[in-house]
């Protein structure tokens, strides 16, 4: 369990533009070690994608974290079909590397601690300006109330919340007018469930915050995309940081998923509920 109380000191504004070479921390079972990449060394030179009321991600620079779940894993694979550079972040080493990018594109990072969504945001912007950023980091809980355990609590208010909260804030520092922020906040921000409140209270927080960053976004010409996709069969249920979920019906199938929201980033969507994912069914 990582603790929190010190996590986040440290301010973007550290923040160097147009690193060259940037130091990443590869995190394995708690331990930090660090390895130096040069990203500008093997980016494309670019110019920056205009992206008013829709865009083409051809050419886009973009940032996906969480990208070894199976939600992320799927928007780096749809992102690179549709012609878009792709940097990668993730805590597997082992399932980055099968995401099969090219050197320099993935970054074996755990956002959760100090400087580190600084860092996955720094190595995007050596490409040029962000064009879209894309967070599918999220855990989930199951159990009442009653059972559930600060550390629980914790994790799913560090993950669901601080994690969007400073990778957005870290972002909107290198993104150009036109470029768009996406978070998932899921149909339980719409509406919380017995068994799942703890969880739903982390992903309507997210929702809430995305609501009054989206408005000081848009004075930066950055817009910023709510999407709350029904249950989708990505097994992140199975993997439950306490308590075992309950028998859902059978989920929304997550590369359609992906699709719509990347549909809704291509069309200039400001939001993008759960009903839209059901009339794609």
């Amino acid at each position: 369990m990582v603790r929190s109380s010190h996590r986040f000191r440290s301010s973007s504004k550290e923040v160097l533009a147009g690193p060259v070479t940037w130091t990443p921390f590869l995190v394995w079972d708690g331990r930090v070690n660090e390895s130096s990449v040069d990203i500008a060394a093997t980016a494309p030179v670019r110019k920056h994608v205009s992206m008013t009321s829709s865009f083409a991600l051809a050419g886009a620079n973009v940032l996906v974290a969480g990208a070894t779940g199976g939600l992320g894993s799927r928007f780096v694979g749809q992102l690179v079909a549709a012609g878009a550079h792709v940097t990668a972040v993730g805590r597997d080493h082992g399932r980055l590397e099968a995401l099969d990018l090219p050197a320099g594109n993935t970054l074996a990072l755990d956002l959760r601690l100090p400087n580190a969504c600084v860092a996955a945001v720094d190595a995007a912007a050596g490409r040029g300006p962000l064009d879209l950023v894309v967070n599918a980091t999220g855990v989930v809980a199951f159990g009442t109330v009653a059972d559930v355990t600060i550390d629980t609590m914790e994790e799913l208010f560090l993950t669901n919340v601080f994690v969007p909260i400073m990778l957005s804030q870290s972002a909107l520092l290198h993104m150009a007018p036109g470029s768009a922020i996406v978070n998932i906040s899921g149909v339980i921000a719409e509406q919380n469930l017995p068994g799942m409140a703890t969880y739903g209270a982390s992903k309507a927080a997210l929702r809430s915050f995305q609501e009054g960053f989206a408005r000081e976004a848009r004075r930066q010409k950055v817009r910023v995309l709510d999407t709350r996709p029904p249950h989708t069969e990505t097994g992140l249920a199975s993997r439950a940081i306490q308590g075992t979920a309950p028998n859902f019906a059978r989920g929304l199938d997550p590369d359609t998923v992906v699709s719509i929201i990347l549909r809704a980033v291509t069309d200039g969507a400001k939001d993008l509920g759960s009903a839209l994912f059901a009339s794609d069914r």
